[in-house]
């Protein structure tokens, strides 16, 4: 099989996995700030605050002297340490003027699809081990991985052999085994695809500026490159802006320079995963158990966990009581709790309604 084939299939595949439903990136508008948690784009940012983007319009946040941030990969994380085009989660308050304040700023990370190359070298059940630079890699399949096998109409794992070569797109949420969502065998005689994931810092009329880690790669854009963009029909490079997060498949064409086959911006994870909302069932020296309308939650806190409950002035979770309603924000763990960053608790518990598609998790 040609190079020029392989390379088409393989970016008409990423961009259908980047297009799966569970990667799709969910419209969601948020106007004017009404409860404590709102979500978006930023757009501007000032010594005083930033401005988020959404499809309903702009939000103007403020900050102040006790706002905290989490950015990933920064340990004491400032305003300064805010982009433009960053996904931002934010926990606030209106002050006594009408500004809505920023309590917690969360910048929320792109949802983790890599890809890798490397040799099978087992095969069992439902998983493929995988030697790669520097290690091996456990890959799980599942009914929704597609495979490319050169010369088979249909292939399955089953078409997969101890010693292939393959080009692979992975969700790495799971730590220890990542989900193949795209599993192509790499013909001996061919180099196979390159591919790299980063952040796009300029946007010309035929190419992109993406940053990897330390390295800038110039990406070629051609007529033949596929784009895929959330929520946008038929994307073009001009749908492609500063701040996006991409994976990019194609071949070289130079030091740090590669020609696009195929380009998928990379959606943020979703907001409700740092964020749990419900009436507490449970309190431990460390932990609340909190009930939500769709399930049971673990909340953990440490010691950089902040609390607010009301009528008092160093709260702890010792001031958390049965029955009341929280809104936590925070980190997901590998086992699906949330480690803390910031609890606020409303007292007298009320009805709370159903997290609405606008951007927001209202607490009323």
């Amino acid at each position: 099989m040609k190079l020029r084939s392989k390379l088409s299939f393989v970016a008409l595949a990423t961009v259908v996995v980047l297009s799966a439903p569970g990667l799709a990136l969910a419209q969601e508008p948020a106007q004017a700030p009404k409860g404590p948690v709102v979500w978006g784009r930023l757009q501007a940012k000032s010594s005083g605050g930033f401005t988020l983007g959404t499809p309903s319009g702009d939000i103007t946040v403020s900050v102040d002297a006790d706002t905290r941030y989490r950015v990933p990969g920064v340990e004491q994380p400032t305003l300064a340490n805010l982009q433009i085009g960053d996904s931002v989660l934010v926990l606030g308050r209106r002050n006594e003027v009408g500004a809505f304040v920023a309590r917690l700023v969360a910048v929320l990370p792109p949802v983790p699809i890599h890809s890798l190359k490397g040799e099978v070298i087992e095969i069992q059940d439902q998983t493929l081990t995988v030697a790669v630079p520097g290690g091996q890699k456990v890959l799980m399949t599942d009914e929704h991985t597609v495979f490319h096998v050169p010369d088979v109409e249909e292939p399955t794992l089953e078409d997969i052999q101890v010693g292939s070569r393959i080009f692979a797109i992975v969700d790495a949420s799971d730590r220890e085994a990542w989900l193949a969502k795209l599993v192509a065998v790499v013909p001996e005689d061919a180099r196979g695809p390159v591919s790299l994931r980063g952040r796009v810092t300029d946007v010309a009329e035929a190419s992109l500026r993406v940053r990897m880690r330390e390295d800038v790669v110039t990406v070629a854009i051609t007529d033949s490159t596929k784009i895929r963009v959330p929520g946008v029909e038929n994307p073009t490079i001009a749908d492609i802006r500063i701040g996006d997060w991409v994976l990019v498949v194609g071949h070289p064409t130079g030091l740090c320079r590669i020609q696009a086959r195929a380009v998928g911006v990379l959606p943020p994870v979703s907001a409700h995963r740092f964020v749990i909302r419900g009436e507490v069932l449970a309190v431990g020296p460390s932990t609340l158990t909190v009930q939500d309308p769709k399930d049971t939650h673990t909340i953990r806190t440490d010691d950089k966990t902040r609390f607010r409950v009301p009528d008092v002035e160093e709260p702890t979770i010792a001031d958390i009581q049965v029955g009341d309603h929280i809104v936590a924000v925070g980190t997901p763990e590998d086992d699906g709790a949330l480690l803390a960053r910031l609890i606020l608790i409303r007292r007298p518990p009320q009805d709370e309604p159903t997290a609405s598609p606008d951007g927001q998790l209202p607490l009323t």
